[in-house]
């Protein structure tokens, strides 16, 4: 079999496979750099379900009310660090103890437009006037914790002298979650996890 192919076809042939070889690739390195921008480009939703025993959910906001002025619950993030949230998410919840004692939980997603500015909220957060003093008065209300992978900070938030609740504040890249619990670790941890972040 004779297979005499013309020299100026053989060579448009081998320019078609290079342009498609070309374009296959840069859609491939289009999707990796997508994938590579790990901003998250809006909060994750509340948790609704699948929640520690115990936790029920009151409200999401802004979901539940848009008239509600976020910037309300977000007042402890301001501070000597600039920082401009894009979006702010809030879940209110009701957790009840064997003693049928109920407290309240929340969790907040602040979205900031960096990881730079989520990691100064964070420090602005750290940073409020109550736990500065609690610190001065030698109260061990810091420590670390892993939720979902992550470092978090582990605050042992001193309501008065005989109530306190677990807090826990970490970021995924610009996402600032503030997961505030209840007086029993375990339980706080959980409702922690339950973010998924």
């Amino acid at each position: 079999m004779d297979l005499n192919i013309d020299p100026k076809a053989m060579r448009l042939i081998e320019m078609v496979c290079v342009l498609s070889i070309s374009l296959l690739i840069a859609s491939v390195m289009g999707c990796i750099a997508d994938e590579s921008d790990s901003s998250l480009k809006s909060n994750p939703d509340i948790p609704k379900t699948m929640l520690p025993d115990g936790f029920k959910l009151l409200a999401a906001l802004p979901e539940m009310d848009s008239s509600v002025n976020m910037t309300e619950y977000i007042t402890k993030f301001y501070g000597e660090k600039k920082i401009e949230p894009l979006e702010i998410s809030v879940g209110i919840y009701q957790w009840e103890a064997k003693d049928g004692m109920t407290y309240d939980a929340k969790i907040t997603y602040i979205r900031l437009p960096d990881e730079e500015q989520a990691l100064a909220a964070i420090d602005n957060f750290r940073s409020q006037g109550d736990y500065v003093r609690q610190l001065s008065r030698g109260l061990d209300i810091f420590g670390n914790a892993t939720v979902n992978g992550h470092d978090a900070l582990e605050i042992r938030h001193i309501r008065n002298s005989k109530s306190y609740k677990y807090i826990y504040l970490w970021n995924n890249v610009n996402v600032v979650v503030l997961a505030e619990g209840n007086n029993d670790r375990d339980q706080s941890l959980q409702l922690a996890a339950a973010t998924g972040l």
